[in-house]
């Protein structure tokens, strides 16, 4: 998983978002969220590494709020 990409279709599934509007907002208001890059002409993709992380980031900033 190293170097593995995520396409916006597996990043939107990871986050239960259905439109590419709601991962959009997210990257405009959260600047700690992964950068994605673009890997053709129309499409664009997220390093999974990076994407697990600012998980997993949400889910420790979640613990210390509780």
């Amino acid at each position: 998983m190293k170097n593995q990409i995520l396409s916006k279709q597996e990043v939107k599934t990871l986050l239960h978002f259905k439109s590419d509007t709601s991962l959009y907002t997210l990257e405009k208001k959260d600047k700690t969220f992964p950068q994605k890059i673009r890997i053709g002409l129309r499409r664009v993709g997220y390093r999974a590494d990076e994407i697990y992380s600012w998980l997993e980031s949400r889910r420790v900033e979640r613990r210390e709020v509780a």
